[in-house]
C-alpha cells in the first residue's frame, strides 16, 4: 500500500540512506529493496501510466540486459517479488534458512507498538515536551513477552520509532497482555549536525566535533576509502 511504503518504510530507510558509507551493507541492502520495489512497480503501472512508467524505465539501473521499453518486459512473478522465501543470503553471501512466518509475526507486533510510541509521541509534542521525534528519548517498560520481542530487536527500535534514543524495561510479573508503558523524554546530549540525532558522544571526535560517534565514524570510512582511491 503507497502509505506503508511512503509514510513508513521510505521514512525509516532515510537515516541509512543519508548518513551511512556508500558501502555499509545496511544501506546497500536498503538500496537493494527500494530497486526491486521501483522494478515491480514501474512494470505494473505500464498499462495504466504508459509515458511515466516509460521515463522511469529509461533511467533505472538493470542487472545485465533488460528489454528496451517497458511495455516489452513481462510482469513480474510472485517469486521475483519476494524472492526464495525459504532460504536467503547472510552478510557473508551465504544461503540460509528462511523463518519468513516467523519475522512476519515479529514485525506484525512491533507495528503495533510503534503505533502506540507513536501516539505518545503525538501528546508530548502538545504538551511541548518535545518539537521533532529526534528530540525524543523513549523509555518503554513491557510485560515479558512484548519486552523479549523488544529486546530481539533493540538496536533497530530507534531508526524504527525514528527517535534518537530507546530505553527498554521489563515489568514485574509475567502478563503477555500488550500493557506497554511509554515516556517520552528530551534526548540525552547535543544535536549532531549531520544526522540531526541526539547523541551524548558529539564533540568526541576532534576531527568532527560537531557529529555523533555515528556519523563521525562514517566520516572516517569515507575518507579511508577517497585516500585509497
Amino acid at each position: 500500500r503507497t502509505s506503508e511504503l511512503s509514510n513508513f518504510y521510505f521514512d525509516v530507510l532515510k537515516d541509512r540512506l543519508y548518513t551511512y558509507p556508500r558501502t555499509a551493507h545496511a544501506r546497500r541492502s536498503g538500496q537493494t529493496a527500494i530497486w526491486r520495489i521501483g522494478q515491480v512497480l514501474v512494470r505494473l503501472l505500464a498499462p495504466i501510466m504508459s509515458f511515466t512508467a516509460e521515463e522511469v524505465w529509461q533511467f533505472m539501473p538493470a542487472l545485465g540486459e533488460k528489454p528496451e521499453s517497458v511495455h516489452l518486459a513481462l510482469f513480474p512473478t510472485p517469486e521475483e517479488v519476494l524472492g526464495n522465501t525459504e532460504r536467503q543470503p547472510n552478510r557473508q553471501g551465504q544461503s540460509v534458512p528462511c523463518d519468513t512466518d516467523r519475522i512476519r509475526g515479529d514485525w506484525q507486533r512491533l507495528l503495533l507498538v510503534r503505533e502506540e510510541v507513536f501516539r505518545a509521541l503525538e501528546t508530548a509534542r502538545k504538551d511541548k515536551v518535545i518539537g521533532s521525534g529526534l528530540q525524543a528519548k523513549l523509555v518503554i517498560s513491557a510485560p515479558a513477552e512484548s519486552y523479549g520481542l523488544l529486546e530481539k530487536y533493540r538496536d533497530t527500535l530507534r531508526y524504527l520509532f525514528i527517535v534518537s534514543q530507546v530505553e527498554i524495561h521489563q515489568l514485574p510479573g509475567h502478563g503477555n497482555g500488550s500493557g506497554l508503558k511509554v515516556e517520552v523524554l528530551l534526548a540525552e546530549g547535543a544535536k549532531c549536525e549531520r544526522c540531526w540525532n541526539y547523541s551524548t558522544q558529539v564533540g568526541s571526535d576532534t576531527e568532527y566535533p560537531t557529529v555523533c560517534e555515528r556519523c563521525s565514524a562514517a566520516l572516517h570510512e569515507m575518507e579511508d576509502k577517497e585516500s585509497v582511491g
